[in-house]
């Protein structure tokens, strides 16, 4: 017995659902949740990240939200040891050791990562060039990690100000793989985001920059609250005893 038009028209209405539904799963990314004292962190392709790292050759980039549960100052006394290492000693100069800090942490309360060497630990022959920030054992690879912030503190973060840093930085990664004594496998460029805008446009612009420049670098974008003690330079900032 055929079926009547009502049934066929809600058939035909259950059947646009289920693809609907089918094509948000798709397009939704895996996501895994970090919930510790000091931040919570959502993770975005967890295992396109282990692909990227455990292939030398390929890079790409994978994304996650960062939220302090409290002030930079109030985690120093429960940051892991490493991480505490890298805020007491002096690095190469600049404001922005808290955000090197805590792209470490991320990296190992996220991932398992290990520190090895700090920035100033780090050799390269020829010296006097790009640097880069740590250089962290993950999954069982050695990696090199340089770490920036992406923010703009007048108008609207502009794809133009996405490729000026990104041309900068990456290259600045490639040269530093090349002097670096280190036989690190690849690198990770973490860019700290001030917003989800400055995190799209970040990601819409690295994918039309040429491979030379992406090369096999890992680009990890993290945005975090434009607060945050990350875009805030330090230089008055007390450091650990």
């Amino acid at each position: 017995m055929g079926t009547t038009p009502r049934v066929r028209r809600r058939n035909a209405k259950f059947g646009q659902a289920n693809l609907t539904t089918r094509r948000q799963r798709r397009s939704t990314s895996p996501c895994n949740m970090y919930i510790g004292e000091n931040f919570t962190v959502r993770l975005h392709n967890i295992f396109e990240f282990q692909k990227y790292i455990a292939n030398t050759n390929e890079g790409g980039i994978i994304r996650c939200e960062f939220e302090a549960m409290k002030t930079f100052t109030a985690m120093t006394s429960s940051l892991s040891q490493n991480a505490q290492r890298m805020y007491s000693e002096p690095n190469a100069g600049g404001n922005s050791v808290e955000s090197e800090v805590l792209s470490y942490e991320l990296l190992k309360r996220c991932f398992g990562a290990e520190l090895l060497k700090t920035e100033m630990e780090v050799i390269y022959c020829p010296s006097g060039g790009p640097l880069t920030d740590y250089v962290c054992s993950l999954y069982g690879n050695k990696l090199g990690v340089s770490v920036t912030r992406a923010m703009k503190y007048r108008g609207q973060y502009e794809p133009k100000d996405a490729e000026k840093l990104l041309r900068k930085k990456l290259n600045d990664v490639i040269n530093a793989s090349k002097n670096s004594l280190e036989n690190w496998t690849k690198q990770i460029l973490h860019v700290w985001a001030t917003s989800t805008h400055v995190a799209n446009t970040i990601a819409r612009t690295y994918r039309n920059l040429p491979s030379d420049v992406t090369s096999n670098t890992i680009v990890l974008i993290t945005t975090a609250n434009r607060k945050s003690s990350i875009f805030i330079n330090s230089k008055n900032t007390r450091r650990l005893d």
